[in-house]
């Protein structure tokens, strides 16, 4: 009965996020926040949950393509996705990793060319957390942590540096979610990762990414948690990118990828909405609230 109950619960939270994210949200502010240990200052865009009490928060971090498209106009799949989390009650950042640091993306560089590298990305994450839990809109007890490709390995390895690694005071992370990951690495090494409920949304045919090492890895950290809160969604006939629009296509820049030849990427209509879907309903579980006060 329960499980009953949680299934058609979050059937329809799914249903009010998609008829929420209809409404038009503002445009998100370009906002400064304080510089790094090692001086840069990061930029990001800023839109603040609506109503006076204090609203959960998701901190959104984008992939190697950066924040924008062409012309300097956020990409479609952050605007998007901002639109969808702030029409639920959500507040969202996302910092821009790269455009503070003067690039406009690394995704046809080799990893280990890379002038920024996760390491990097991770620093980002826990300043941009700091920020976040410090505005007097958000409920720093109710934080999630959202990413997509580059950002969602950016995701998996804050996780682990927040479990090995602990700063005094740092807000608590309510839950994680990511999209097509890049896993080996941490499974290699047995990462441990902080305890916080774990979404991987995962393509069965990405080639830049591939699914199994995530898959093996999340069990393995079920394994030696006891079980833990992981959830791991592998989307049949779907590569890198399927929450995305745009058609498939091989991508022949970009050296990352299984094969010499290139990557796939793009979207699939059917993982698109079904990846959405679950991601509206671990954002309503793990970021449910009353107002704080």
């Amino acid at each position: 009965m329960g499980y009953v109950f949680r299934y058609f619960y979050g059937l329809c939270m799914a249903v009010g996020f998609a008829m929420a994210a209809a409404h038009a949200a503002p445009a998100p502010q370009r906002v400064d926040l304080p510089p790094l240990p090692s001086g840069v200052v990061l930029h990001a865009h800023w839109l603040p949950a609506e109503g006076a009490e204090r609203r959960p928060a998701v901190l959104a971090l984008h992939g190697c393509g950066g924040l924008y498209a062409k012309g300097g106009v956020l990409a479609e799949r952050y605007r998007e996705m901002a639109e969808r989390l702030h029409a639920a009650g959500y507040a969202v950042l996302m910092p821009d990793s790269f455009g503070s640091r003067g690039l406009r993306d690394i995704c046809q560089t080799r990893y280990r060319d890379r002038s920024v590298d996760v390491a990097q990305r991770v620093q980002d994450a826990r300043a941009a957390l700091a920020w976040l839990a410090a505005q007097p809109q958000v409920d720093a007890r109710h934080i999630g942590v959202l990413g997509w490709s580059n950002g969602a390995t950016t995701t998996l390895n804050l996780l682990e540096q927040r479990h090995t690694r602990p700063e005094p005071g740092e807000p608590a992370i309510a839950g994680a979610a990511v999209f097509y990951p890049g896993c080996g690495p941490l499974a290699k090494r047995q990462a441990v990762l902080e305890a916080a409920p774990l979404l991987m949304l995962l393509g069965a045919l990405d080639d830049w990414t591939p699914a199994q090492p995530c898959v093996d890895f999340a069990r393995s950290l079920q394994a030696r948690s006891g079980g833990g809160d992981i959830t791991v969604q592998v989307y049949d006939n779907s590569y890198h990118g399927f929450d995305g629009t745009a058609p498939v296509r091989l991508r022949a820049d970009v050296p990352n990828g299984t094969s010499p030849e290139g990557v796939h990427q793009g979207g699939n209509p059917e993982a698109r909405a079904k990846s959405l879907a679950a991601l509206d309903v671990f954002w309503s579980r793990v970021l449910a609230t009353r107002a704080a006060p």
